[in-house]
């Protein structure tokens, strides 16, 4: 039974690590820019939004509406902890287009790290989305799929998984005090209610959205709301010369689940990096 519990968490710790992994990683590199070489060291404070190669993160499990383009490579690593499961997964993608015409990101998420589960590396998903930006209104939109099966292992929870499909719109508000970025969106499946039993999810079309305040350059406070699923962490830019990001945070803060599986909130993290050629 202790075994079923821990598979109902979203799509299952797996499939949600390769998301945060994959999610981390195209929200790095939409503001990606090339490294710079100063004088300055590695880490500082940087004074405004234009010395950072990057942003911090402005969701953690919500598709964004902002894509990137070509010329952007990226890669992300995600980790989940609760009280009885650790897991990662980690993502490799890359842009293409131009997100002022149309632009997106392919992606692939690998996991799982943990061996307990049925092998590491088990499962492969493949992510997809295409939109555009509209430079002056700060406006983003996309549409997507994510969690498309490449491969899984034989018997591995959410095995037989269907993908998911979502629209998402972000909208970039600067000002002199607190910046903010605003996501929105609806999707089925993995986006929608986790209360709803598993097998009808692919059926049911819920909406998400997400909230990130900007309190210095180089950290967000970040609030999400994904499948009745309340998280809030932090997106870090320890290094303002480089594309690298850190989310930090807690995922199920309302602790939702199917019928009486109930989940606990766990601890979720992920590193990202881009490469802008």
């Amino acid at each position: 039974m202790r075994k079923v519990l821990l598979g109902t968490i979203l799509l299952s710790s797996t499939l949600l690590a390769a998301e945060l992994s994959s999610i981390s990683g195209e929200t790095t590199a939409v503001f990606a820019k090339k490294e710079k070489k100063t004088d300055k060291p590695l880490i500082y404070l940087a004074e405004n939004f234009h010395e950072m190669a990057t942003l911090p993160g402005f969701t953690l499990m919500s598709p964004s509406g902002l894509v990137s383009s070509y010329g952007v490579v990226f890669a992300g690593l995600s980790g989940l902890k609760d009280e009885g499961n650790t897991d990662g997964a980690f993502a490799l993608g890359m842009g293409f287009g131009d997100s002022n015409t149309v632009g997106g990101a392919v992606s692939v998420g690998i996991g799982s790290v943990d061996p307990r589960d049925g092998g590491s590396f088990n499962r492969g998903t493949l992510n997809l989305n295409v939109g555009h930006h509209f430079k002056k209104y700060g406006l983003g939109w996309s549409v997507g799929v994510s969690g498309v099966d490449l491969w899984h292992a034989t018997g591995a929870d959410g095995d037989n998984q269907d993908p998911s499909f979502y629209t998402a719109v972000t909208k970039l508000w600067a000002n002199d005090y607190i910046p903010m970025a605003i996501t929105a969106g609806f999707g089925n499946n993995s986006y929608a209610d986790i209360n709803i039993e598993k097998r009808d999810r692919k059926d049911e079309v819920d909406g998400f959205g997400a909230i990130a305040f900007y309190l210095i350059p180089q950290v967000s406070l970040i609030v999400d709301y994904t499948s009745n699923v309340l998280s809030a962490g932090f997106g870090i830019v320890p290094f303002p010369d480089y594309p690298i990001s850190v989310n930090l945070g807690a995922t199920n803060i309302n602790e939702q689940g199917a019928k009486d599986t109930k989940e606990r909130t766990a601890f979720i993290a992920s590193v990202a990096a881009a490469y802008v050629f």
